[in-house]
């Protein structure tokens, strides 16, 4: 099971300003989240004390007053016609969906249901051209 990827910068200058500007782009990105938090994260499932503490995480709810992007219990399908449609400031949602299941893929996750949206969005789209052609 994969949670998440943690990203360290240490001290230097340089890495400072990284940091300071990956911030600003995460708060860019990510604003549509509710909540940003600091928790404990844990590299191995059976540590008792965290590998590192104070992790900042972005969180989306499932309330829509909160997160108007959240669609509600749906199908693959209807997921997949809201992610074509979708697009933010970092660009179209199905490019950041496509990246997150290389990413998986490349870290040794498939994520079923990750792998099955893009298969949709994939077949939609194809769809879609077919009929513009």
């Amino acid at each position: 099971m994969l949670w998440g990827v943690a990203y360290k910068i240490s001290g230097t200058e340089d890495e400072q300003i990284a940091l300071t500007t990956r911030c600003r782009y995460l708060e860019v990105r990510e604003k549509q989240y509710d909540a940003k938090a600091y928790v404990d994260f844990f590299t191995d499932p059976m540590a008792l004390t965290p590998a590192v503490s104070d992790v900042m995480v972005y969180i989306a709810s499932s309330d829509r007053k909160l997160n108007p992007n959240y669609l509600g219990p749906a199908s693959v399908e209807e997921i997949a016609k809201q992610i074509i449609l979708a697009e933010g400031p970092s660009g179209p949602n199905r490019d950041y969906l496509f990246q997150l299941e290389k990413a998986l893929i490349q870290f040794g996750f498939e994520d079923k249901h990750v792998m099955d949206l893009a298969n949709e969005v994939r077949r939609l789209l194809s769809e879609a051209e077919v009929i513009c052609s």
